[in-house]
């Protein structure tokens, strides 16, 4: 059977292209934040001119937005197809990747605190993320709930904001190196005092 020929010259050029501006923004995003950073800065780190990067992402903010939703793609790897207490299992995994990856770590801290302000480009996409969270971990609660496997006296909601004010509170201390608990172990024993099922599972 013959094989269908691939994109040659500068179309086979472009994913790879992206994918070095975005790895070039996230550090630079990272380092300075948003509103500190500049194309030019991520051109120079990405090894190409502006015109370069601005033919690939034409603004700042779309870049931002670009970066910030490659990098989400990972948490839903780890929690897709995860429900009730399976989709809390899946936390672990979140919390074991966030421990071992400071520069992602760092990108969410700064940007998060930049765009508390209502004129920030990512303040929708903060406050929409945080939801998310909110609404997808109140979800795995509830269904922990009906099947006996949360605690009596938590509730759903109040579990689920305490998991991300939880999770929020660690990786900001590993950024300062402090404190002797790993994310992920502090993250499973929360869930083990919540739940009436063991939480051992990071995968």
């Amino acid at each position: 059977m013959s094989r269908r020929p691939g994109p040659r010259g500068e179309y086979a050029k472009t994913p790879k292209r992206r994918e070095e501006i975005l790895d070039a923004a996230f550090g630079v995003f990272a380092r300075y934040g948003y509103l500190n950073s500049s194309m030019s800065e991520i051109a120079k780190r990405a090894g190409m001119t502006l015109p370069g990067v601005t033919h690939h992402f034409p603004t700042k903010p779309g870049l931002l937005e670009a970066v910030l939703q490659q990098r989400d793609l990972d948490a839903v790897r780890h929690l897709r197809g995860r429900h009730g207490v399976e989709l809390l299992r899946g936390l672990l995994a979140i919390a074991e990747r966030d421990q071992d990856d400071r520069g992602l770590t760092q990108l969410f801290a700064i940007l998060s605190a930049e765009a508390t302000a209502d004129d920030h480009p990512a303040h929708v996409y903060f406050r929409e993320r945080y939801e998310l969270i909110l609404r997808t971990v109140r979800g795995a609660f509830e269904e922990a709930a009906e099947h006996g496997d949360l605690r009596e006296g938590i509730t759903p909601a109040e579990a689920a904001q305490t998991y991300v004010a939880l999770s929020d509170g660690l990786q900001l201390q590993r950024l300062y190196d402090v404190g002797h608990e790993s994310q992920l172990a502090v993250t499973r024993r929360f869930l083990d005092s919540v739940l009436t099922v063991v939480i051992n599972d990071v995968h």
